[in-house]
């Protein structure tokens, strides 16, 4: 269901290419059998190239080319990526979920596409009551029926209707000709096709653009044939004209109807020349956008031997005694992020300093182990890296590194990996430290014991990637800047900021719930920038994290801001022990927890101090009526001082 809103997005999308295309470039050209083909294909390819990523055909490999700078340089039409889950709370009953954006969606285009179903239903119920009404006449092949309703001839499938009472023997060839054309070259499917599209994308203008196209374009191709046997044009046209009556049928082609005026306009134009066929080929390229714009994003180049993990775990002989010296071991688990189920029996290569030297396989439990004889070198860097890629899910690689008498992105690792059909979900990578492990192991049985260590420290990280992979299933648009879910605080790309309870957030200075940081910035629609909100860490929970609802410096303010908006304080008078409990400016740069160095000046330091009030003190934080200006250096050594000086 999470993929849905995306999907359909596109596929209105393709649509409105198909249908513009066709209005601005096709209509008015005379070779009507073409365009019906253009309308049926690429009407149905519409439903196939949302399901196409264009990336997948590139392969991994990072050199540019002009076919690729082109996909690149197209904007993607996606969802806004990232994902991750929670801490499960024990004993807790879970609320029950609240309605997401993207399950509204589906109801709404549920309820939709259900009216136009029911619709349909009832157009096929009057054509059998209207079949079951009439007089069967003639059955050469094609049906012929004649009926006692005051409308115009129509046939659907293999079966003409008509009111001879309505019509001249005269007429008759005609129309009866122009529904035989219908009836031998299967208009019907078209129709049905074209209630289909309307039905599946109701909500969506340029579908119904199609299936007025498909239409309109079917009486061409029948006018057509009937006028290649009619010598006179003109008393056809009338016919048509004259025949208009009744009610119009939509589920069957109907001999006086479907935009008279334009079929009239068609018939008296000029055969189109041969070399304006050249014209379907434009929409070659319009696909080409198409499919670029369709891709799936990923969240960032890989790298030529996947995606380097660090975990900085720097290791020493002081820290980590029991470490053997003269081995490496690289080691971890391998899981599925969606299931938690290991990735048994796959392929990793071990290179060395960016060479291949080997490979190993995953087991049974998805664990993989590789001991490495190595000779510490002093001052010589050398690392190893196991690496992970297939066409099935994400690439990934962790390494270590080492030299003489110490070690860096040295840690056992339990990973979760995710499909590349779900780019929304990114893998999870966990580092265990060495040194609790090398405190107790048997070298003779480090394979077996160093699994066992794995396994029994994994559960919390296996808890958090299904919180992880359960939040972006659940959460299709997450509209607030932190969304709180079982305990996991997430942000708006979908990622797992921090838990309640363990991540301290700071707003503007002062500790708050999430709910106060929503309330702060429930008016900005966008993804917070570095300077609004700030983390300890990226992608993974912070301990802390910092918002800000104003800037840290603001350039010079205009002088009407400053003129009758500055008090001059008495420095000698003045105690900094008000700047705790109030906003300021140091030298140009706004001093708050979280924010710039967050120093309190000492009163010695102090060369001036002011007091800005009013429009002045909103320039700088449009939520406070006051703010104060510390100043502990040169006057031309302060950032963006206002022109104050002669007041």
């Amino acid at each position: 269901m999470s993929a849905f809103p995306d999907y359909l997005l596109k596929l209105s999308v393709g649509f409105g290419v198909i249908a513009l295309f066709y209005h601005l470039v096709l209509r008015q050209l005379t070779f009507f059998d073409a365009n019906r083909h253009y309308l049926r294909f690429y009407s149905a390819l519409c439903f196939l190239i949302p399901l196409i990523n264009i990336n997948t055909f590139f392969g991994e490999s990072p050199e540019p080319t002009r076919t690729r700078t082109f996909v690149q340089s197209v904007p993607a039409i996606t969802r806004t990526p990232a994902p991750e889950t929670p801490v499960f709370q024990a004993a807790v009953p879970e609320a029950p979920a609240s309605l997401t954006a993207a399950d509204w969606l589906m109801i709404v285009w549920a309820v939709g596409a259900a009216v136009m179903l029911v619709r349909l239903l009832l157009q096929v119920r009057s054509y059998l009551r209207i079949r079951a009404q009439a007089q069967l006449v003639s059955h050469d092949g094609v049906k012929i029926y004649h009926f006692d309703l005051k409308m115009s001839p129509f046939s659907f499938w293999n079966a003409i209707f008509y009111n001879p009472r309505l019509h001249e023997p005269g007429e008759l060839q005609d129309m009866i000709l122009h529904e035989y054309i219908h009836v031998r070259q299967r208009h019907s499917v078209d129709v049905i096709w074209s209630e289909l599209i309307c039905m599946i994308n109701w909500f969506n203008p340029f579908a119904w653009l199609i299936r007025s196209a498909i239409r309109q374009n079917l009486e061409y191709i029948a006018d057509q044939k009937v006028l290649e046997n009619h010598a006179d044009t003109k008393t056809y046209q009338y016919l048509l004209l004259k025949t208009a009556i009744g009610p119009e049928f939509a589920l069957v082609n109907q001999f006086g109807y479907h935009s008279l005026k334009q079929r009239i306009v068609m018939m008296n134009r000029h055969a189109s020349p041969r070399i304006l066929l050249a014209r379907f080929l434009f929409i070659l390229p319009l696909l080409a956008v198409i499919l670029a714009a369709f891709r799936t994003e990923q969240d960032q180049p890989l790298p030529k031997h996947g995606k380097r993990i660090y975990i900085n775990i720097p290791s020493t002989p002081a820290n980590n005694p029991r470490k053997p010296k003269d081995r490496l071991h690289l080691a971890g688990l391998l899981l599925d992020a969606e299931t938690a189920q290991p990735l048994a029996n796959r392929m990793l290569g071990i290179s060395h300093d960016e060479r291949y030297v080997k490979t190993t396989m995953t087991d049974e439990d998805g664990y993989y182990f590789v001991e490495i004889p190595i000779k510490p070198e002093k001052d010589v860097l050398h690392y190893y890296a196991a690496v992970y890629k297939d066409n099935e899910y994400q690439d990934f690689s962790v390494m270590q590194a080492y030299q003489a008498d110490y070690a860096f992105g040295d840690g056992f690792h339990v990973t979760f990996l995710a499909k590349k059909t779900m780019p929304a979900v990114r893998f999870g990578h966990y580092g265990l430290p060495t040194k609790p492990f090398y405190d107790t192991y048997d070298p003779a049985r480090t394979k077996a014991e160093l699994k066992a260590y794995l396994v029994k420290n994994m559960q919390p990280h296996r808890e958090e990637m299904a919180l992880k992979v359960e939040f972006v299933k659940t959460h299709q648009w997450p509209k607030d800047v932190i969304t709180l879910y079982k305990g996991g605080y997430f942000d708006r790309k979908k990622q797992l900021m921090g838990y309640e309870g363990e991540t301290k957030l700071i707003l503007d200075g002062r500790e708050v719930s999430h709910r106060e940081v929503n309330e702060a910035f429930k008016s900005y629609p966008f993804m917070l920038n570095e300077y609004q909100e700030r983390r300890m860490y990226q992608g993974s929970p912070s301990p802390e994290i910092v918002y800000l609802t104003f800037p840290l410096y603001r350039e010079v303010p205009p002088a009407a801001l400053v003129r009758g908006n500055v008090e001059i304080k008495d420095i000698s008078a003045f105690d900094p022990a008000t700047l705790k409990a109030e906003g300021y400016m140091l030298d140009g740069f706004r001093q708050v927890h979280g924010a710039s160095s967050n120093m309190m000046p000492e009163k010695r330091e102090v060369k001036k101090i002011m007091l800005f009030k009013g429009r002045l003190a909103r320039y700088y934080d449009p939520s406070l009526d006051r703010i104060w200006w510390v100043e502990t250096r040169p006057v031309n050594e302060v950032f963006e001082r206002p022109d104050f000086a002669a007041k």
